[in-house]
């Protein structure tokens, strides 16, 4: 080892175990000052007075004997030093929000879970074991299309989702698949023609009004694509978000819907609504558990996926 490498082996070498020296509150103070290119500014955010964010600027700099900021009518301006420390003040409040979160999910009361309409009925049974594991944790729950709960979820507003199949997941979220779960079937009233014939052709469904979902919806988009790939275009009948209503349309004779199997068997068995017999449809979809990759995954929610795996008898494969 030369001189030049024993030089940087000890600089690594005591990095690691010294303790720093720096006072956490000045970085903070420091970030603010210089997002809101404001000494005024960042004194309302941090609820400090101004006076107090000016010392703290000033004790960092005389500390390191290093200019971070210039001032020039009443605004801030980064020195070249500051411009580089910015980047690493935002590293560094990040990463102690992240520690912060972290802690507060362990004394955590409360899970918010989002999950597809279509998938509801595979929720009901899932949360009756979890609470009779967790009888303290208070769940949350909120329907939408498959998609808009996506959306959601990287905007922090659940903590774990259950949706669809998402064919291109965002990089930001974190997929546990079960694969070919769900299976999907065209189902029309008990009366419509199409029932009393043998295999139903695409270009005799095209006279029949669809009762879509709303956008953001993978069922919507999945019936939409069937008849776009055969060059058809289908008579949209209506569009809803609840899959009763969509069920009481079709058995009222408005139309033809695609619906995922679990949530029609009832009615199925009852007779009051029919499986249209289509030679060429087999599709299936699995069901994608999503968590935020940016938010710490607490004890409750890593409780929750065990749950899930074992009430759905599914090894929970990441995607």
């Amino acid at each position: 080892m030369n001189v030049v490498d024993f030089i940087i082996w000890r600089g690594l070498e005591s990095s690691a175990m010294r303790l720093p020296h720096i006072n956490p509150q000045h970085i903070m103070t420091f970030y603010f000052v210089a997002k809101e290119t404001s000494f005024s500014l960042a004194s309302e955010k941090l609820c400090i007075t101004q006076s107090a964010v000016t010392q703290q600027i000033r004790a960092l700099e005389l500390q390191f004997k290093v200019k971070l900021i210039n001032v020039k009518r009443k605004r801030a301006y980064l020195t070249k030093a500051g411009v580089h420390l910015m980047g690493l003040a935002e590293q560094f409040l990040n990463q102690t929000i992240t520690i912060e979160d972290y802690l507060k999910s362990y004394t955590l009361k409360n899970l918010n879970v989002g999950i597809a309409r279509s998938l509801t009925h595979y929720l009901t049974g899932i949360i009756e074991k979890f609470r009779e594991v967790y009888p303290s944790v208070r769940v949350t729950v909120r329907e939408g299309s498959s998609y808009i709960i996506a959306e959601e979820l990287l905007d922090f507003q659940h903590d774990i989702c259950l949706v669809g199949t998402l064919v291109q997941p965002n990089e930001r979220l974190k997929v546990f698949r079960i694969p070919l779960v769900e299976q999907m079937v065209f189902v029309t009233g008990a009366r419509c023609p199409l029932v009393a014939g043998q295999t139903v052709e695409w270009k005799d469904l095209v006279q029949y009004p669809l009762i879509l979902q709303s956008e953001g919806s993978l069922a919507r988009k999945t019936a939409l694509h069937l008849f776009s790939s055969r060059g058809l275009e289908p008579i949209v009948g209506a569009e809803t978000d609840n899959v009763e209503c969509a069920k009481d349309l079709v058995r009222q004779g408005k139309g033809i819907a695609l619906m995922f199997l679990p949530n029609v068997k009832e009615e199925l068995a009852q007779g009051t609504l029919k499986t249209l017999p289509i030679a060429d449809l087999e599709i299936r979809y699995g069901i994608d558990i999503l968590i935020n990759k940016e938010m710490p995954q607490s004890p409750v929610m890593e409780a929750f996926l065990a749950i899930i795996k074992d009430y759905l008898n599914y090894d929970l494969l990441q995607g």
